[in-house]
């Protein structure tokens, strides 16, 4: 890792010095062997650590896609400035899931939860797609597993699937569930920011965090006390998400004043 990436990787958290390590080996890949590097699907955290890397760098660009406007999940491309970008091609595919719809309802959970328990590594999953009625959904996925993933997946629970190839111009659009929610936080702790957003004591949102509920830029926390900061994601099971906007100083009584997108579950 060259001075100055090294200084940068400084900024991140240690829990993220493992991807900040593959991105440098990216990097020097792209360069040594003058080539494109593909990656596998990339969460926002993963992607932001790597466009920062890559913004630091004079000679490489990076592209992302994810197969639908503002997808959560997106792959990347490094590349060469000097390289040819025309067409660059990120090998994604998309698969929709046909079931009985008149006796069963299948949720975002069950459906990744079921790829999980197949043996399917996330990181070859895109987003999870579905419509208002939330009765038809769809997979993005990286095409070279799409075959393995059509034998893999037969059944989402107890409901037995089929999941057919479509084209990516018939993609449904991705739904926005965030909902923005003004809180008052007494700090910015990992368990009392849980505690404001899903209206839950102290104690119950430390609870869910050392049980291993609790993620904060996908990755698994178990401390409750971690300290959290601007645009940090925290995703409680069975409960939603949480994601910090905005921070706008002290209120009369020293209470923190916070803007929050909440998803609830």
């Amino acid at each position: 890792m060259t001075n100055k990436l090294s200084t940068i990787s400084q900024h991140f958290r240690l829990n993220e010095q493992p991807f900040v390590r593959q991105v440098d080996d990216w990097i020097q890949q792209s360069r040594n062997e003058y080539r494109s590097i593909l990656t596998q699907f990339l969460n926002p955290r993963e992607q932001y650590i790597l466009n920062v890397l890559v913004n630091h760098t004079a000679d490489l660009a990076v592209y992302f896609n994810g197969g639908v406007q503002g997808a959560e999940s997106q792959r990347a491309i490094l590349i060469p400035k000097e390289y040819p970008q025309a067409d660059l091609e990120f090998e994604i595919s998309l698969l929709e899931i046909k079931y009985p719809t008149k006796f069963n309802n299948l949720h975002h959970s069950t459906i990744l939860g079921s790829m999980m328990y197949s043996g399917i590594s996330r990181n070859v999953i895109g987003d999870i797609l579905y419509d208002q009625t939330h009765s038809r959904w769809q997979i993005i996925i990286d095409s070279k597993m799409q075959r393995y993933i059509q034998q893999m997946v037969t059944k989402i629970g107890h409901v037995r699937v089929s999941l057919i190839e479509c084209d990516l111009n018939n993609v449904l659009p991705h739904i926005n569930d965030w909902e923005e929610n003004f809180l008052l936080l007494s700090s910015l702790r990992l368990d009392t920011v849980i505690s404001a957003g899903f209206d839950l004591s102290r104690s119950g949102a430390k609870k869910l965090i050392e049980e291993n509920q609790v993620r904060v830029n996908w990755s698994e926390i178990a401390k409750p006390d971690v300290e959290l900061a601007i645009d940090d994601v925290i995703s409680v099971r069975k409960h939603g998400r949480i994601q910090i906007k905005l921070l706008d100083g002290l209120s009369k009584k020293g209470k923190i004043k916070s803007i929050v997108n909440i998803i609830r579950r």
